[in-house]
């Protein structure tokens, strides 16, 4: 009588190593999807923060108060850019491209008056990853500074940066395209 190892045909060795090719390829192919996905989101995050504290720190230096000279010295667009633009440069984002005069204000899809997120679609840039800035004097459309303001005590100020995030897993940029992102501050003015 044969023993049981006989009767069981072996296998030969190299088609066990194709079909271990055949998964690691279909399962890797996944693996970089899920990781470039998440290196894409965790970008946007980190690109909306930055975002959030160049805005935070041009409204802040355009809002501070001299008390000496009871002025508002850096109240006036190229003072709030270089301030804008220093936190974008610090993450290797290009400058910011300033939109006033003219639209000082970017316009609203919900019609409130203070000139909060959401905004029109014309409001953020055409191409990708370039911000705009938009310095938005006391809610009032073509209200504009481009020397330090005097008299300005109590002012809102709102600093508004767009961005149009492009995503770097080309798979993430054909199915979703790009991300608009946007960031402002309201800092009223100091001082009397």
């Amino acid at each position: 009588m044969p023993t049981p190892s006989k009767l069981i045909p072996k296998r030969p060795l190299f088609a066990q190593r194709g079909q271990s090719l055949v998964e690691f390829a279909v399962s890797s192919t996944v693996l970089l999807l899920l990781v470039g996905g998440l290196v894409d989101i965790g970008r946007s995050i980190f690109v909306s923060e930055a975002l959030s504290n160049a805005a935070r720190e041009g409204a802040r230096l355009g809002a501070s108060f001299d008390a000496p000279s009871l002025s508002h010295p850096h109240l006036f667009d190229a003072e709030i850019k270089a301030a804008v633009d220093a936190e974008l440069a610090a993450i290797s984002v290009p400058a910011s491209i300033l939109k006033n005069p003219g639209t000082t204000c970017p316009s609203v899809t919900d019609g409130n008056a203070v000139h909060n997120p959401p905004y029109v679609s014309s409001a953020y840039p055409s191409a990708a990853n370039q911000p705009w800035l938009y310095i938005c004097y006391n809610n009032t459309p073509g209200l504009d500074f481009t020397s330090p303001a005097t008299n300005q005590a109590q002012l809102d100020l709102n600093v508004i940066v767009l961005y149009t995030y492009g995503p770097l897993t080309p798979i993430v940029k054909t199915q979703f395209g790009f991300f608009r992102l946007a960031a402002n501050q309201h800092i009223t003015v100091q001082g009397s």
